[in-house]
């Protein structure tokens, strides 16, 4: 018998064995040019649904006496039995070119009737929600349920399952609202438990059935995915199998440029190199996921909170609309070259999306890059929502019919490893995926997850900010050794530059007693705006080279926070989070100038909760009065913030900069 012959006939064959002679080297889930997929033709598609119960379409067989003998046989009987055939001499696995049945949206559903007559109208019948990644299992599981007629408090059980956007579930059963999904289920199976973390926060989630939420049903690695020409350059030079999270972030661009030490571009990944794609956290749990490595990653190290902002923008760059989005700029880079400034994209992706697209046999497949610190798994739980008893009996049911052996089959088909990490036997260094199981990264707390997502909600929101820095004599007094107050000031707020992204918009003044409220450096606009040969970036920069102490210069601050929260709120955009930020190192020095309180009564007449601008101050030094600063910028919602160091002073503008949405208080 063949080795193949459980093998659908679509698939390629005659793969070397591993350690053969004809075995390729693998570097990164890489081979030689041999061990990766075919590409295809230019009538193939690529965004066809990855679906590994159906065959794809093809041109039908001469008829013929062999071919009407031939019976179905094994276990691949879906596919036909027949074995398959050598395509570039790679086996790709038993799913190769196994594309898709049914496009599953939010919207798809699946009515499973059983083929037996056993149950009746007095039938309990369970509405189950599936992620569509995992979807087509859960379904071929229910039809086995349902023909089984099995009992749940002296009832027929039954199954109904819906291909089910995990977001738009979680939106829903949070009372945010409806987002596509307008009916709760009795079972939700969505791709990870982050989404249930989420909901179990929210105050909003329904109680679950006596167990709630059990392990996941299958379970499958966030991993790096890259192009098969990244890989094998990558391979060249020299870089390990496995790398570290640190040197593939650093390659991305990832870390603040200020303040980084210039031996960490010293990897043998060269810094710039790629291009990182992760879809939206807000609706993603891959991006979900990658948030929450990043800051197991970074948030207890040194400066782990400016890196973990710098994570935040490049993911905020590269926001992707979906897994399959990302995927498409392979197909893009592959036929245009290396892309946007010379740079690879890679794509934080769902190791089983990377098993699924190359199934497809894309013109540029993708290698799965497994960092050596390990990684977070979306591990899919089966989670009982219904509150009836028989209902949630019966999804008890179900959930044994998901973890017995043909459902484990069945997921594995489509890629899935076991909850405990088993990977399927087609994974193999020629398909790009590593069947060792990564190290998979402690369970994050719903606390943290939350705090989290928080966190992306207000870093990853555009901000429209006037920066307003005191040049008033004290500001030449010596923090430390040839450093004055007003340079590090001007170097941490060069350092926090780097973390806004080019869609910003950004304004930088200087005030002093005399200056009429504040002198103009470079007017608010887009970062990214050229105004004559320089962009506004690069004017920012320049000015901030260029600011000196006024000699015998004093605080005029009164006068100056309403010029600019006035400013703003004349010029206010409502697509921005607009605020304004003023550092200062004394208290209102100005006797000509408003008083404290004619100051807080304007703030509090012309602050508009319609156009709402936030004013946020950084003191810096012992002559700070607190109390001062924090009374004007409450009335906005904003806050205060003293330093006495050049290391609280970074801190403290992190904190300022980050406090861009109060949710649910700041």
């Amino acid at each position: 018998m063949s080795a193949f012959d459980d093998v659908p006939e679509w698939a390629p064959r005659n793969l070397p064995e591993p350690g053969g002679p004809a075995s390729p080297t693998p570097f990164l889930g890489a081979s030689q040019p041999a061990g990766l997929p075919p590409r295809r033709t230019p009538g193939d598609r690529e965004d066809e649904p990855f679906d590994a119960f159906s065959r794809p379409d093809r041109s039908p067989r001469r008829p013929g006496p062999a071919h009407a003998a031939e019976q179905p046989r094994g276990p691949w009987a879906l596919g036909g039995g027949r074995p398959p055939r050598r395509i570039g001499g790679v086996l790709l696995g038993p799913l190769a070119g196994a594309v898709g049945l049914v496009l599953l949206t939010g919207f798809g559903a699946y009515a499973i009737a059983s083929t037996g007559d056993g149950c009746s109208g007095g039938a309990v019948t369970l509405d189950v929600a599936a992620a569509p990644d995992i979807a087509p299992a859960v379904v071929r599981a229910a039809r086995r349920f349902n023909d089984a007629r099995r009992e749940a408090g002296g009832r027929c059980a039954r199954a109904r399952v819906r291909a089910a956007d995990p977001a738009a579930v979680a939106t829903l059963l949070s009372g945010k609202g409806v987002a596509g999904v307008a009916r709760r289920p009795d079972v939700w199976i969505p791709d990870s438990s982050l989404w249930t973390a989420l909901v179990g926060g929210s105050g909003h989630a329904p109680a679950g059935g006596a167990s709630g939420r059990s392990a996941g049903i299958a379970s499958t690695p966030i991993v790096l995915a890259v192009p098969r020409g990244l890989a094998t350059q990558l391979r060249n030079l020299g870089a390990p199998e496995r790398p570290s999270w640190k040197d593939l972030l650093a390659a991305a661009g990832t870390a603040p440029d200020a303040g980084r030490d210039p031996a960490d571009d010293a990897g043998v990944i060269p810094p710039r190199l790629l291009r990182l794609q992760v879809p939206d956290p807000a609706r993603s749990a891959t991006g979900m996921g990658s948030l929450i490595l990043a800051g197991a990653l970074l948030g207890g190290a040194p400066g782990g909170e400016a890196s973990f902002t710098g994570v935040v923008r490049t993911i905020r760059e590269g926001v992707a609309v979906s897994v399959d989005a990302e995927f498409a700029a392979f197909a893009a880079s592959a036929s245009s070259g290396r892309g946007e400034a010379d740079r690879y994209p890679v794509a934080m992706a769902p190791e089983q999306a990377v098993f699924a697209y190359n199934a497809r046999r894309p013109a540029e497949a993708a290698v799965a890059v497994y960092p050596a610190e390990g990684t977070v798994y979306l591990d899919h739980p089966f989670t009982v929502l219904a509150q009836d008893r028989a209902k949630a009996s019966a999804a008890r049911l179900l959930e044994k019919e998901l973890a017995d052996r043909a459902a484990r089959e069945d997921l594995q088909r489509l890629g899935f490893r076991t909850p405990g990490g088993t990977a399927p036997a087609s994974f193999s260094p020629r398909t790009g995926l590593d069947p060792r199981p990564p190290a998979a990264l402690p369970d994050t707390p719903a606390a943290e997850v939350r705090r989290t997502m928080q966190s992306w909600a207000q870093l990853s929101l555009s901000i429209r900010m006037l920066s307003i820095i005191d040049v008033s004599g004290s500001m030449d007094e010596e923090v430390g050794p040839g450093v004055t107050r007003l340079q590090s000031t001007v170097r941490t707020a060069q350092s926090g530059l780097a973390l806004l992204p080019d869609d910003s918009e950004l304004g930088q003044w200087i005030f002093s007693t005399e200056l009429q409220g504040g002198r103009e450096l470079v007017s608010v606009g887009p970062l990214d705006e050229r105004l004559g040969s320089a962009t506004r970036r690069q004017l920012v920069l320049s000015a901030f080279a260029r600011i000196r102490v006024k000699e015998h210069g004093d605080t005029g601050l009164y006068d100056t926070v309403m010029a600019a929260f006035d400013h703003m709120k004349r010029t206010y955009k409502p697509e921005y989070v607009n605020s304004v930020l003023l550092w200062t190192d004394g208290r209102n020095e100005d006797p000509r100038g408003p008083s404290l309180e004619e100051t807080l009564a304007h703030m509090r007449r012309e602050y508009d909760p319609e156009r709402p601008v936030q004013v946020n101050m950084l003191g810096y030094g012992s002559d700070v009065d607190v109390n001062e600063l924090r009374r004007i910028a409450q009335v906005t919602h904003g806050d205060a913030y003293v330093a006495r160091t050049p290391g609280q002073i970074q801190a403290i503008f992190l904190r300022a900069v980050s406090r861009r949405v109060c949710e649910p208080d700041c």
